[in-house]
């Protein structure tokens, strides 16, 4: 017996099911959100425990693979084409039994709520946060269209790794192509790799194929990767291969898999998304019908000997056709076949068996046959037509491929609604349970947005009073339960609660498998150098922060360990430096004072190859911005100092490592060195967290208008800020990060001018150090970077007339009259017009020069 539990009647809730074993109760209890016990008399009994309300009809039927049946209102729909059957899944229990009673009707949850526990389901199955969100965006992009390739694949285990998967790995790659060995893992997380390859590739050169082989799960709804392509105004082309489900046309034996299409086309609105099978129907569909003893829709399928059939059990045996019943959808599907499959090197036969299933992706800059903007002006001008076209009688509109989809989930996300059948929510909801109960907490903060989890993160450290804010462990040491065991804390130098805090933190806000606490940013950064042997060598750039800078040319030689600098914003100067012996490279993107962006995944790349470390110092992006981890980089730095803490009140640097072992070789140096930072100063952290997210954005609101001002006044030379479009790294840090930050730097030509601005200022307050909720500026070359020799400086591209500054909260009006006055003064002072950028020749002005020069005598 499987029982819905006392708030149902069990004379209309309760039905018997045809079982060989007690077991398959077991199998279909998570399906129905809840807990499997068994009663006296041996039977088992399903206690629902989920905290959702659902409507359900007398004698629910419960099909063996409960999550491939896809219902809305209540009313049954027939899945949308696509490669359903891509999971890896066996379905070898025995038929639960058919019945034709109606199915449950759906329940409508929040779109957030419907997310957050699929990412919890996700990560049963042991994918890290990042992948989890990866492959959470696929399935809900999906869900939200009512396409049958969404979460349906968590509760049927459609995602599961498999046993022993390797990491997903670029075989071969060129200027223009790659191939990518998904070694047996998820199918979404290679495509939304060859994705972003392909991307990239097109970005740099006009075009760019990237293909995948070895995965055994199902990519998802292929519109979701079209899509990505074509909102950044490319065009992509992706295909998938499936197992073998498919008869040729003619034929009765099953050769191809459901191979969907995704084509991406920009327009100067919404892209056209083409999202289709070339199957007349879906594995999950034979596989639902059979369940619910239903017929098949006429022509979709045939038989063992090749006959029509709307039979699912004899589909099932037989094949499935090609959408349009002719050799023309059968081609079509050999294309797919051959391109996705051979083409990749994926399995060619006995698919289902190998999985090793392929994909092919293929972006295109328009660019490359004329001007882009042209490009999308003529495809609108289709779009209308086609849409304006002579409708026959009944027809209200001609819709484009992937507009009903569209609107259905701008809809469904504005409402914050969106049905779920119950069953498929009720596996969700149990999945989810087991995450959290692992997890050791009710919920986790790592699916929501960064803002969010700033104010709100998971509980790291047990309070029994539940404290609103984190409690100050102001201690040096902790008493032990007895004289020859420890308990969990014993010397804050290797652990405190307050820091611990912290640093889980900062682990689930970088994504990392661990992050530490130091007493400042240089002290974390000398550990990281710590990691290097004597004889093996370290690369870092020409533009970095002057403490990182003495630290590598007057320190590090002396331990044995060899210092090249390279210009890190030339991938081919990278490559010809990072040598065998490179042990780590030393990366910032921006750079500090340059704000030159830096390609941290190709340099990653570049280092990993030669068995490098990467560490980034991330302290003007900060996590809040900037996530280096899933970048590539292998250690986060983010000074504490800067924006963690906001208010220049807290030395403190921060370690985020992205895997465990690199973690644990960490920890051993910040204990044995005692580096760490003090709870004081973590818990003033902690605090400063808080408000990260709204102090960085109204900084960074407040630089981008004071750099646009900058940028068009006639004295300022250049403006280094990768806000601007102007900035040669524009376009590299929109894709590496999401906003451009808070720091800018400029130059006059003079350093007198740039010397009399920032003495001039009112409102910018002179310091080195940047992130602070006030507004400052400097001298780089005689402040913070004032430790590299000038000629140095010279030889790197740094400019003494540089001027840096770091946009603060104030109001942005006030900033910039600021700034506006100290420049007209300070060109004044030296004699040009700060209208002309020229020299002014008056009597009036070569006055006030000698007179500024006399001052500068007298002092």
């Amino acid at each position: 017996w499987v029982s819905l539990g006392p708030a149902h009647k069990l004379s209309n809730n309760c039905k018997k099911l045809t079982m060989h074993s007690i077991e398959a109760s077991f199998a279909v209890a998570p399906y129905l959100g809840g807990k499997l016990s068994r009663r006296g008399n041996g039977k088992a009994q399903v206690k629902p425990t989920n905290r959702v309300c659902r409507k359900l009809k007398p004698r629910t039927s419960i099909p063996t693979t409960v999550a491939a049946t896809h219902w809305w209102g209540g009313k049954k729909e027939q899945p949308a084409n696509g490669a359903a059957t891509n999971g890896a899944v066996s379905y070898t229990q025995d038929d639960l039994g058919s019945s034709e009673d109606a199915p449950s009707e759906d329940v409508t949850v929040s779109v957030d709520y419907l997310r957050d526990i699929t990412y919890k389901a996700i990560k049963t199955y042991g994918y890290t946060d990042e992948e989890a969100k990866s492959m959470n965006d696929v399935m809900m992009y999906a869900q939200l269209r009512g396409n049958n390739q969404g979460i349906i694949k968590v509760t049927t285990g459609g995602i599961a790794r498999l046993e022993g998967c390797g990491r997903i790995e670029v075989e071969h790659e060129t200027k223009l192509s790659a191939l990518i060995n998904g070694n047996k893992d998820a199918g979404m997380l290679a495509l939304c790799e060859a994705t972003k390859m392909a991307t990239q590739k097109a970005r740099e050169h006009g075009f760019g194929i990237v293909g995948t082989n070895n995965t055994p799960t199902s990519t998802g709804a292929l519109g979701y990767y079209a899509k990505l392509v074509a909102d950044q105004g490319l065009i992509a082309l992706v295909l998938a291969q499936s197992p073998e489900f498919v008869a040729p046309h003619g034929a009765k034996q099953p050769i191809f898999g459901t191979n969907p299409i995704g084509v991406g086309i920009p327009t100067n609105g919404e892209p056209i998304i083409l999202d289709m099978a070339t199957s007349a129907y879906s594995y999950f569909g034979l596989l639902e019908a059979k369940t619910a003893g239903k017929p098949l829709p006429p022509n979709v399928a045939i038989d063992d000997k090749g006959e029509v059939t709307t039979d699912a059990e004899a589909a099932l045996k037989g094949a499935i056709q090609v959408f349009d019943r002719s050799y023309k959808g059968s081609n079509l599907a050999l294309i797919v076949e051959l391109l996705a499959g051979s083409l990749v090197g994926a399995a060619v036969e006995d698919k289902l068996a190998t999985k090793s299933w392929g994909n092919l992706i293929a972006v295109i800059d328009p660019e490359l046959l004329g001007s882009p903007e042209e490009f999308r002006e003529r495809v609108d001008i289709v779009i209308d037509r086609v849409k304006a076209a002579e409708k026959v009688p009944g027809v209200n509109e001609i819709l484009m491929p992937g507009e009903r989809g569209d609107r259905m989930a701008i809809a469904r996300e504005a409402a914050n609604k969106i049905p779920v059948e119950p069953n498929l929510l009720a596996g969700l909801e149990e999945l989810a349970a087991k995450y959290e109960a692992s997890s050791g907490g009710p919920s986790s903060s790592s699916s929501f947005k960064m803002a969010t989890q700033l104010v709100h993160p998971d509980k790291y450290v047990t309070d029994p009073y539940d404290a609103t804010n984190v409690p100050l462990y102001q201690t040096a040491t902790f008493g032990q339960p007895s004289a020859t065991t420890f308990g969990e804390y014993d010397y804050t130098r290797s652990g405190n609660p307050t820091r611990t805090a912290l640093e889980k933190q900062m682990a689930a806000l970088e994504g990392a498998a661990g992050a530490f606490a130091f007493a400042s940013g240089m002290t974390a950064l000398s550990v990281v150098c710590g990691l290097v042997k004597a004889g093996e060598r370290i690369v870092a750039g020409t533009d970095i922060y002057g403490g990182t800078s003495r630290l590598l040319a007057d320190v590090l030689p002396g331990r044995g360990i060899s210092v090249t600098n390279a210009d890190t914003a030339d991938l081919a100067a990278m490559e010809q430096a990072i040598t065998p012996d490179t042990a780590l490279v030393i990366l910032e993107s921006p750079t500090n004072p340059r704000m030159q962006v830096i390609d941290i995944e190709a340099i990653s790349k570049l280092a990993h190859a030669q068995g490098a470390l990467v560490v980034v110092d991330n302290s003007i992006m900060a996590p809040t911005f900037q996530r280096v981890l899933d970048l590539g980089a292998d250690i986060s730095m983010t000074s504490a100092t800067k924006f963690i803490c906001g208010h220049s009140d807290v030395t403190g640097g921060i370690l985020s490592c992205k895997t465990e072992e690199l973690a644990k070789r960490v920890y051993f140096l910040q204990n044995a060195e005692g580096a760490s930072l003090g709870p004081w100063d973590c818990w003033l952290s902690i605090r400063g967290l808080k408000t990260m997210s709204l102090r960085m954005e109204k900084q960074a609101e407040n630089c981008m208008k004071i750099a646009q001002y900058l940028d068009a006044h006639p004295l300022v030379k250049k403006v280094n800020y990768p806000g601007l479009p102007s900035d040669p790294g524009y376009a590299l840090h929109k894709k590496q990060a999401t906003s451009p930050g808070s720091l800018l730097s400029f130059t006059t030509g003079d350093v007198d001018i740039s010397k009399k601005i920032v003495e001039d200022t009112k409102l910018f307050k002179i310091t080195v150090s940047f992130g602070n909720v006030a507004s400052l500026i400097s001298l780089p070359c005689f402040m913070s970077h004032a430790s590299i020799p000038a000629e140095v400086r010279a030889a790197r591209g740094l400019p003494d007339d540089l001027v840096r500054i770091s946009a603060g909260i104030e109001d942005v009006d006030d900033l910039i009259a600021d700034l506006d006055e100290a420049i007209t003064a300070a060109a004044k002072a030296v004699g040009k017009d700060p209208a002309r950028n020229g020299a002014v020749h008056t009597e009036a002005s070569l006055i006030a020069r000698i007179k500024y020069l006399e001052d500068q005598l007298k002092n």
